[in-house]
């Protein structure tokens, strides 16, 4: 089976290279052709469905931690997605950061539903909202269903322009996004990064965004502030909201972006571990006498357009959580303060119209108080991928990666093997 798998993904990264010349795309968007605007009510239809063959050189079917968001080798629908949404007129972008022009003097009025179907769905799902759907409750069912996000998104003439996001939102932390949608949606691999990994992917609570004014053809300056039910939660159980900042610059070319994204507050009892569902980083007040477990992420991003073809970004994270429980696990401990930090260095080359290389390299040193790595030691990594976009709805993309463990325990091959090679096909259709 596993000579077979390795065939398989060997022929269609062959076949990429030998048909890359024929590139089918057309100017149609990539998302939200099939059905689009319903009338001319500003409210479009659209979503993706993505698919994947993967393999690991090892006898154990999980791919994880290294393969996250994707959970097992063999054949997965990773993610079906459906968004209806009204974007509000605006030139600020909730978590995304503002943008050139003048700034629309009427308020607008948006807003956005997505829902989710397949095996990454899993770590979408929300802890009180729909962590008991279906069989959403049990965290070892083969595909799952969110509704990953349902929010108010409203532009306010103010400042020098605002967005305000109520409801369930993704994060507006991290520099790659969870969900498989086309460029240019940061989500270049197939695989996401440890720093990915060790942070939210959602939100319940109110984000706003704001532009700052600045002079026609100058650098552009914008800021997020958010109040928020913790991370991955609905009915975050310390009952104390969580608060998010972030700084947003762009250069006047809009070439280089910089973003410093925070988020901070009590981390205590926030984690369900029989659903598997709110924060990945559980800290017990009852084991650590104490009811206020503060924990506070950071991410730095810099990215930059070196030309049309190429461009670079360099993300750095740091974490702590107060009284981890994995760090220091029972029956013999009752948590202990951590702490995780990395380096990612991503770089993305055109090489034509349709075809582009990415590549991605990762350090990331981590205490142990991850539910998916709860190891002590430093973690390095390398991807790549080719992503050949065969038509304006279809992208292929093989990936390969391979990462190393230097630490306490053995991550992978359940806990018996510190070294893992990972290739999987990837398929995503936009509609």
């Amino acid at each position: 089976m596993t000579r077979i798998m390795v065939r398989l993904l060997l022929v269609a990264v062959l076949a990429v290279f030998v048909t890359s010349g024929v590139v089918l795309a057309d100017d149609r968007p990539s998302q939200g052709w099939l059905i689009g605007e319903l009338g001319d009510s500003g409210i479009t239809v659209g979503g993706w469905a993505s698919v994947s063959l993967s393999y690991t050189d090892n006898d154990d079917d999980s791919t994880l931690p290294q393969g996250f968001l994707n959970r097992e080798d063999g054949f997965n629908i990773n993610q079906i997605g459906l968004m209806i949404e009204k974007k509000p007129k605006g030139n600020v972008i909730g978590r995304v950061g503002p943008f050139p022009g003048p700034m629309p003097q009427a308020a607008d009025f948006g807003f956005n539903l997505t829902t989710v179907y397949g095996s990454d769905a899993k770590f979408f799902r929300t802890s009180g909202w729909d962590d008991e759907w279906h069989d959403n409750e049990d965290p070892d069912t083969e595909n799952f269903i969110t509704l990953a996000q349902a929010f108010a998104d409203i532009y306010i003439p103010v400042l020098g322009g605002s967005n305000l996001m109520l409801g369930l939102f993704h994060t507006p932390l991290e520099n790659e996004i969870g969900f498989d949608q086309a460029p240019p949606n940061p989500a270049p691999f197939f695989t996401r990064p440890y720093s990915f990994m060790h942070g939210p992917a959602k939100h319940a609570g109110a984000l706003y965004s704001f532009k700052l004014p600045s002079d026609p053809g100058a650098p552009r300056w914008g800021a997020e502030l958010g109040v928020v039910r913790g991370w991955n939660n609905w009915d975050d159980e310390n009952d104390d909201v969580d608060v998010i900042f972030n700084l947003r610059w762009r250069s006047a070319d809009m070439a280089t972006w910089v973003d410093w994204e925070n988020i901070y507050g009590n981390g205590a009892d926030d984690s369900d571990p029989v659903t598997q569902t709110g924060s990945p980083i559980p800290a017990v007040s009852a084991l650590a006498g104490d009811d206020e477990l503060m924990r506070y992420l950071t991410y730095l991003t810099i990215s930059h357009a070196l030309d049309e073809r190429n461009r670079v970004a360099v993300e750095f994270t740091y974490g702590s959580q107060e009284m981890a429980l994995l760090a220091d696990p029972p029956p013999a401990g009752v948590g202990d303060d951590a702490d995780w930090k990395g380096i990612n260095v991503n770089w993305h080359h055109q090489l034509q119209p349709g075809l582009s290389l990415n590549l991605r390299g990762e350090w990331f040193d981590t205490d142990g108080m991850h539910a998916l790595l709860p190891y002590d030691g430093t973690m390095k990594a390398l991807t790549a991928n080719v992503t050949w976009n065969a038509t304006h709805a279809l992208r292929i993309r093989p990936e390969i990666r391979y990462d190393t463990f230097d630490g306490d325990g053995d991550p992978f091959a359940d806990g018996t093997d510190d070294s893992q090679f990972f290739a999987a096909l990837n398929a995503v259709f936009s509609f």
